[in-house]
């Protein structure tokens, strides 16, 4: 009670202790927190008068404080035994996963826990497995196996499961699925990194690959599958310049466009391994594409292994295997042939790009509607620097970038805390130069071929671009020997890119024919101001190699300067983790079902628009408008009809564009 020892007027007496004697050896350390009435009492002198004192004269505590009149209640305070919520698996190989948890090197590893630690696991989200095929009848995968989201297009069957092959390698899928979606707690082998989500296989590398078959992978069952998980591309050989055909590349574009009910399918592919052939992940048109996320490895020290490609286009970096004395990725592994159902040696940037689509999946387990761009602008602003010794620059957005390792290190807290606060960016535009006819010679080391092309302001205000995501340049070059030649690309603000970086075995005397180099150095700068292209010779012959023809492509949104800073202070301060631990939510559209059937064969291929028929039996169909076009807030006429286009937005992620005609009324919706 309020009234404390000693106010009674009158001296109580418990078996020859007085109350003031006890009271004497207390100390009264005020209210107990917001409990009113409960007070910590505190024992000052060991004496005999003391409390201490009376239980030493095997008094016991609960009858002196009974005795007294105010007292209601009583307890003696104890040290309780209480342990912080860790992650503790009983899969025998989990302490091994360093990336998951690195004991050793602290801080380099995905920084995970604290996100399982939350319940965030990618519940609810799919990650398709993209490759040779899925085991998915291994004890590590079978509980989060998603048939509806599988396929195989080799034997054309619902079933993906490897097939044993000559040199017992089909094992690849299998291993990258359980990186991904490993179920913990069945003592066995090892945990994926989103071990709550689901994971699907869709197998079409154990057989001849053509253009229609790859197509059909990127799509196949893109309303149930969210993420495509790639590890793989064309040959790491140093020479190839190869990527995505026709049908491959309409097929990235329609996810990004039609999958995942409108905010895009989100394509994670590996950036290849061919570093020691001097190889670069800009000859790869998958690596190179702006509708995927282009994953580099970094080994268990932060460091480049020698297997690494470089280039401009690379996005973000995670943690594979190193050399010889370096620890490899732990993971399930199939069971057929040589297989032990879990291993140890996971390696390459096979073994990284997994890893960054568990990491997206916990993403979309906080904010499911994350377009196939915010998840890539998520990971520039979260990234982190790693490898001092590495190119890096900070471009004119305050973002730091390295050939090596793109915007940094992929760090799963804070992709999750961004993604839990992040605001959908405004829709795709773009921008294209008219085709640069030359015909002009490449200089000869140190001098070099120059091009410029000034994009004003008024260029920019018909698509409302402010600031930039992907640049893009598409030469035509021949030349003798094309690994001699070097080309660079300067933003407006001095940022450099190396698009097309030098390879010693690359001797090919094609030269390359309407090939595109990009870059995403120069995120989030003003679109505004003068591109500079330089090209170099470095062999020792002069002027053989002969510039073609150019043009410059743009990529970025409406999101003004100060708006990404803004957005940068954002994310920053969602980083001690108070938005995950409250009830904290952004709003969410709905998603768009858009049925195959009513898409347009005669859809654009322009600024990722396509056609919808209002009814599919009509022949009348309507052509996307140009990415120049669909920003404009002003009724513009269509490339085939006279008639008005009104702009009118749906919903925050996808925009409807009304064509009115006199028979008919057709829409047109544009990716985000």
């Amino acid at each position: 009670k309020k009234e404390k020892y000693g106010h009674s007027p009158k001296l109580a007496t418990f078996r020859g202790v007085h109350f003031p004697q006890l009271q004497a050896g207390l100390q009264n350390q005020g209210q107990i927190g917001q409990l009113e009435g409960h007070y910590l009492l505190c024992s000052v002198k060991p004496g005999a008068g003391s409390v201490g004192g009376v239980w030493r004269k095997n008094l016991q505590p609960g009858d002196v404080l009974a005795a007294h009149p105010h007292v209601l209640w009583y307890s003696r305070d104890r040290v309780l035994s209480r342990s912080k919520r860790s992650m503790a698996f009983n899969d025998p190989n989990y302490p091994k996963q360093w990336h998951l948890h690195n004991d050793i090197s602290r801080g380099m590893d995905i920084n995970v826990t604290g996100v399982w630690e939350r319940n965030i696991t990618g519940k609810g989200v799919t990650v398709v497995v993209v490759d040779d095929g899925v085991e998915h009848t291994h004890q590590d995968i079978q509980p989060n196996y998603s048939a509806e989201g599988s396929y195989d297009l080799n034997s054309n069957d619902p079933d993906p499961m490897p097939h044993p092959d000559l040199h017992s390698d089909n094992h690849h899928g299998t291993r990258c699925a359980g990186e991904i979606a490993a179920v913990p707690n069945n003592s066995y082998c090892a945990v994926g990194v989103a071990y709550g989500s689901k994971v699907a296989g869709i197998r079409v590398l154990d057989g001849p690959l053509t253009d229609s078959l790859e197509a059909i992978a990127f799509n196949k069952h893109y309303q149930v599958n969210d993420i495509y998980s790639c590890s793989w591309g064309p040959d790491d050989d140093g020479h190839t310049v190869d990527g995505p055909h026709p049908l491959g590349k309409a097929a990235l574009q329609h996810g990004v466009i039609a999958g995942r009910r409108g905010f895009g399918s989100i394509f994670v592919v590996a950036s290849g391994n061919g570093g020691q052939y001097n190889d670069n992940c800009n000859y790869d048109g998958y690596a190179n594409s702006i509708y995927t996320i282009t994953i580099g490895a970094v080994d268990e020290n932060g460091r480049m292994p020698f297997y690494a490609e470089e280039c401009a286009s690379m996005l973000a970096v995670t943690f594979s295997s190193g050399g010889k004395r370096l620890r490899n990725i732990v993971t399930s592994d199939w069971s057929m042939q040589q297989g032990t159902g879990c291993t140890e040696g996971h390696t390459g940037t096979s073994a990284a790009a997994p890893l960054a689509a568990g990491m997206v999946a916990l993403m979309l387990q906080v904010r499911p509607c994350l377009s196939w761009r915010d998840v890539q602008h998520i990971i520039t602003f979260t990234a982190t620097k790693c490898d001092n010794s590495s190119d890096w620059r900070v471009n004119g957005a305050g973002f730091h970038h390295s050939h090596q390792h793109g915007f940094g290190l992929l760090n799963a807290w804070r992709l999750v805390n961004a993604a839990k606060v992040w605001e959908s960016v405004p829709f795709l535009v773009s921008y294209q130069s008219s085709v640069m006819k030359e015909e002009e010679h490449i200089r000869t080391y140190p001098d070099e071929l120059v091009r410029t092309w000034k994009v004003s302001a008024a260029d920019l205000r018909q698509s409302g671009m402010e600031t930039l995501e992907h640049v893009a340049v598409t030469v035509t070059i021949t030349h003798p020997c094309r690994g001699n030649v070097e080309i660079v690309l300067v933003c407006p603000s001095g940022m450099t890119s190396v698009i097309g970086a030098r390879r010693a075995i690359d001797r090919d005397a094609a030269g390359y024919q309407d090939w595109t180099f990009s870059t995403v150095r120069c995120w989030g700068e003003k679109a505004e101001g003068q591109y500079t292209l330089k090209i170099s010779d470095h062999s020792k012959m002069s002027a053989v190699g002969v510039l073609k023809q150019w043009k410059l492509t743009l990529y970025g949104s409406s999101m003004t300067y100060s708006e990404v800073k803004d957005r940068q202070r954002v994310v920053e301060e969602a980083m001690s983790g108070k938005y995950l631990d409250s009830s904290f939510s952004l709003p969410c559209p709905p998603g768009l079902d858009i049925p195959p059937e009513i898409i347009s064969p005669f859809t654009s291929n322009k600024g990722g628009c396509f056609a919808l028929h209002n009814n599919p039996k009509t022949s009348q169909s309507w052509f996307a408008p140009t990415p120049q076009h669909i920003m404009s807030h002003h009724n513009i006429h269509t490339a085939n009809s006279p008639h008005m286009l009104h702009v009118q937005c749906s919903y925050p992620l996808l925009f409807s564009f009304l064509l009115k005609g006199k028979d008919c009324v057709s829409f047109l919706s544009c990716r985000v």
